[in-house]
């Protein structure tokens, strides 16, 4: 019998933010459909990638250290990816922080903590882009993935708020302006997800996490947060869908917390 080809055989998929919760189930899942995956961290992703591999039975995670707040690093991480494998096909801007600790909001935030944190939840995400898009444009085949924040969000952050909720701009602004190339763009606009970030959120407001994470599940009308292996297989189904299926979209995953009336 002739094996099938998994839906990702061949391609390139960078994912940034790749050592935390969301991000490691993406580079996981990336990886099971076929997919070259690096593994961007400004920590090491090397026992991860292996770990991946090794429930794979292949090699295809590959760890990338890279600090996406500087543009001169960026461009170090891709000109080796370039080297090894011609480009980036799809592009996974999932990486985030919060800022600094006690001075996430006005008037406690220094423009030092805000412009760093900007710089790697947005910043990091438009130089990684700038250099995607010329392998993109040339094989006509691209996709731009964002792992987004509602902008109707009061708890968020506000350096946080500022840079991720930026990535509903860009989806809408590149897809438009590329769709010609077959260039689609996703964003996933979470909020509520079941990370270990969210613990360490309730951890550093003196909540009792169990007590915490149980009403995060239940303010859901789904009854539960999303999962980071639920967000992984939402964005494989967006980088294998047909070219006209799902394009230039942006949707909210909040369990149903938020609502149009």
């Amino acid at each position: 019998m002739e094996k099938t080809s998994a839906p990702l055989d061949g391609k390139v998929t960078l994912v940034t933010g790749a050592g935390g919760g969301i991000g490691k189930s993406i580079c996981s899942e990336f990886a099971r459909l076929g997919s070259i995956v690096y593994m961007c961290d400004i920590a090491d992703t090397s026992e991860v990638a292996e770990k991946i591999n090794s429930q794979n039975g292949s090699n295809l995670a590959k760890p990338l250290s890279c600090d996406i707040s500087s543009h001169e690093k960026v461009n170090e991480a891709h000109n080796l990816i370039e080297e090894k494998e011609g480009g980036i096909d799809i592009l996974v801007n999932n990486a985030a922080v919060q800022g600094p600790k006690g001075a996430q909001s006005f008037p406690e935030i220094s423009p030092e903590g805000f412009r760093k944190t900007f710089d790697i939840d947005l910043s990091g995400a438009v130089y990684w882009i700038l250099k995607a898009l010329p392998h993109m444009k040339k094989q006509k085949w691209g996709r731009i993935i964002f792992s987004a924040a509602p902008l109707s969000s009061s708890g968020i952050p506000s350096p946080y708020l500022a840079g991720k909720s930026g990535f509903i701009g860009l989806t809408k602004h590149i897809g438009n302006k590329y769709q010609e190339y077959n260039i689609r763009t996703f964003s996933l606009v979470l909020r509520h997800v079941d990370t270990p970030m969210i613990r360490r959120v309730l951890a550093s407001r003196n909540m009792d996490i169990d007590k915490g994470i149980r009403k995060m599940h239940e303010k859901s009308l789904t009854g539960k947060m999303i999962s980071p292996e639920e967000i992984a297989r939402l964005y494989s189904f967006f980088a294998t869908a047909p070219d006209e299926c799902v394009k230039d979209l942006t949707l909210m995953s909040d369990g149903g917390i938020t609502f149009l009336r």
